[in-house]
């Protein structure tokens, strides 16, 4: 009986705060009622207190090491920020990967709510995401102007699969590729070092010189939203050489581990995460271990001594005394607990992230908050500060009630996933416990307090199946797709025996069910605005592999198609395009010509490397707008594609 008693309590102590008030509300009488009137907005603000301008400050990879955190690093800069308003000492990532959690932290939507949970993945495509605003545009659509510097949407540094958007922002200066990597620790994973150059010369310098110079220029009384990106300490753990000179070896704080930590974790995650030729085993091999612990707290200081110097520009410019300051990471990172380095588990090193909120007469100086709370609880947060209406679609949930008072409890977990789709991962961070299910179904489960590093997995213990059931209540009980569905992509079979389809960037159609062009031509149109911006090496719609397939793409400006036919490329190209509307054609009717086309502009016709239709089907997907790997320097395709048709002609 008092088992019974526990579990309601507690799956009673799970409700949302509006849930509890509907149910303690007494319903008014009806003789006594007044007649109904619109209820005016309600703020929780103290009423002296106007809209405020916003900076978000982003440190990739910035795990719980800062000082406030009791960590080891030097961050005096960020500890004073912290202490200026309150301190969120359970603050969760809600994706293991730096990508997707950047995404569910600029959308104010979980990784199962919005479907991007990949590293590369097209995510502004995503048909979740579709008419909702991100962070920089619901700022905008307020009337503040955006600006940005450094990797935003991105944790990394662009390339082929980036998935920055520059183009959502009035200011931007984009991110500033760091140095290639020049093998300073001598092994084949990712690079550390002592460099020879000033701060200002590196990325981070540039990107906070920009901001500085930006804050200084705040003479208005136009409100801004500027986020800054600063990239360490991101791998490659760079960083100009007195910060290592700073942390002598012998003065070092390893990590806190136990040999034999990995004995009650499930197979499942073991499988997953380390593998016998991890990193953790040649770094052990090689004795590096100090050297990797060094050179991450290095850059870690060399973070904060930019933190500093931005915090310093704000506390000159004439925005001072009326900026919002936000400070977080997109994830945590592990270094050599549960033999893991960098992000990537559902572990509290790899989850934990630093968040500080600093609103001058709102925050109370010197605040702390032990409750969970996500990175998609910022969006809300952020939009009540400012005396903006949340959006409803948003999963986060505001954390002004525990900036107006520290002692207020969180009614739900911090969640954060691993993986995505039918194989994610889940965990769920309470402020007494943290439980984890793998996509397998294997469990973990961690006392917050009396085992903060997670050495002994209390899940099999049947004292404890409650508190698992409470937590596991409040995981995904969907998964929302990024993509169309199969029926969605259906072509429409013509009278002559021809296929249509019309397709959008971001879809996808997997090799089982992507168009059967064995023995046929196709005509494919595509209707995009040409551009700057888009006449890069980009893809905009392709099928196959490098061994059987096609794409459709641009190569410095020129609109191509290359065909591969048992591994051979045949590549057409004509003229840039002239800026503005496009419509590009690529025939391939079966009689062995091949055309490439502009409406109005251009057209060339060759020889096809094939008589007829073509002769064999591609093993793999069609994707439109992605990158597409047989083509070297393919990139995403960060424009607008109007429309995208595909005719599978009859058979030839």
């Amino acid at each position: 009986m008092f088992r019974l008693l526990t579990i309601l309590a507690l799956l009673a102590l799970s409700l949302s705060p509006a849930q509890a008030a509907t149910r303690r509300k007494k319903p008014a009488d009806p003789a006594t009622k007044p007649a109904a009137k619109p209820a005016p907005k309600q703020s929780h603000l103290p009423s002296g207190v106007s809209r405020r301008n916003v900076i978000l400050i982003i440190v990739d990879d910035l795990n719980d090491s800062v000082g406030w955190l009791g960590g080891p690093a030097q961050t005096p800069n960020i500890d004073k920020l912290a202490h200026m308003g309150m301190r969120f000492t359970n603050a969760q990532a809600s994706h293991a990967l730096g990508n997707p959690s950047r995404i569910a932290l600029f959308t104010g939507l979980l990784p199962s709510s919005s479907g991007v949970f990949n590293p590369a993945q097209d995510w502004w495509r995503s048909v979740q995401l579709q008419g909702k605003l991100t962070l920089p545009e619901f700022f905008l659509a307020a009337g503040y102007t955006t600006a940005a510097g450094g990797s935003v949407f991105e944790s990394g540094h662009g390339g082929p699969h980036s998935v920055e958007r520059n183009d959502l922002w009035e200011q931007r200066l984009p991110g500033i590729t760091t140095a290639n990597e020049q093998h300073v620790n001598g092994l084949n994973i990712w690079d550390w070092g002592a460099l020879d150059v000033p701060d200002e010369e590196t990325t981070d310098g540039k990107t906070v010189a920009w901001a500085a110079d930006y804050l200084a220029q705040t003479k208005g009384k136009k409100l801004f939203f500027l986020t800054v990106g600063i990239d360490k300490p991101h791998a490659p753990w760079y960083a100009p050489r007195p910060y290592f000179d700073a942390l002598p070896a012998e003065a070092l704080k390893m990590p806190q581990v136990q040999a034999d930590d990995l004995k009650d974790v499930p197979d499942f995650a073991k499988k997953e995460l380390i593998a016998p030729d991890s990193e953790h085993a040649r770094i052990v091999a090689a004795k590096a271990w100090p050297d990797a612990v060094r050179a991450y707290l290095a850059s870690v200081a060399f973070a904060d001594a930019e933190v500093g110097r931005l915090m310093t520009a704000l506390e000159k410019s004439p925005a001072a005394d009326r900026t919002i300051v936000c400070l977080t990471s997109s994830r945590g990172l592990s270094l050599g607990e549960k033999q893991c380095w960098q992000g990537g588990s559902l572990w509290e090193r790899s989850a934990h992230v630093p968040l500080s909120i600093y609103d001058p007469g709102v925050t109370q100086k010197d605040s702390v908050s032990d409750e969970p709370v996500s990175l998609i609880d910022l969006y809300p947060t952020l939009a009540e500060l400012t005396r903006q209406d949340v959006p409803k679609e948003l999963d986060g949930g505001s954390l002004l009630p525990l900036l107006l008072d520290p002692a207020a409890k969180q009614a739900k977990p911090a969640l954060t996933t691993l993986g995505g789709d039918e194989q994610a991962s889940y965990a769920a961070s309470s402020a007494a416990w943290r439980y984890l299910r793998y996509a397998d179904g294997s469990e973990e489960l961690y006392d917050r307090a009396g085992d903060p590093h997670e050495w002994t997995n209390l899940a099999a213990q049947p004292d404890h199946a409650a508190d698992k059931q409470v937590l596991a209540a409040f995981f995904p009980k969907e998964w929302h797709h990024a993509e169309r569905t199969a029926a969605q992509l259906a072509g429409k079979p013509g009278a002559d025996g021809s296929t249509s389809f019309d397709l959008q960037a971001g879809d996808k159609l997997p090799a089982d069910i992507a168009p059967a062009i064995a023995g046929r031509g196709i005509d494919v149109e595509v209707s995009y605005d040409a551009s700057a911006d888009t006449n890069q090496d980009s893809t905009l719609i392709a099928q196959g592999d490098a061994q059987n397939g096609w794409a459709l793409h641009v190569v410095a400006g020129k609109p191509t198609a290359t065909l591969f036919i048992s591994g051979q490329p045949t590549t057409l190209s004509i003229e840039p395009l002239k800026p503005g509307p496009a419509r590009l054609r690529l025939f391939i009717p079966g009689n062995g010509t091949v055309s490439l086309g502009v409406a109005g502009q251009s057209e060339i016709v060759e020889k096809s490397p094939f008589a007829a239709g073509f002769p064999a089907q591609p093993a793999s997907d069609l994707s439109v707008g992605e990158a597409f790997p047989p083509i070297p320097d393919s990139k995403l395709f960060s424009g607008s594609l109007n429309h995208v048709w595909l005719t599978v002609l009859p058979p030839s």
